[in-house]
């Protein structure tokens, strides 16, 4: 089993221009492709173990009328 951070991340909304929160815990890569001015948001952190066999079953991995 291979562990990974989930942080919280406090963000600046391009539309208000005020700093913004996550509602859920995201990997660095996650917030970092959303937000790219995210800062991690101290005392957050949650260790989570992901079994490093699983298959990737999200949308963006089976698309319908793929040969993938």
């Amino acid at each position: 089993m291979k562990k990974v951070e989930y942080w919280r991340w406090r963000y600046r909304d391009p539309a208000t221009g005020r700093m913004r929160r996550t509602t859920f815990q995201m990997t660095a890569d996650e917030a970092l492709a959303k937000h790219p001015d995210a800062e991690r948001i101290a005392g957050t952190m949650l260790l989570r173990e992901v079994d490093e066999d699983f298959a990737d079953t999200a949308p963006r991995v089976f698309r319908p009328g793929s040969t993938e």
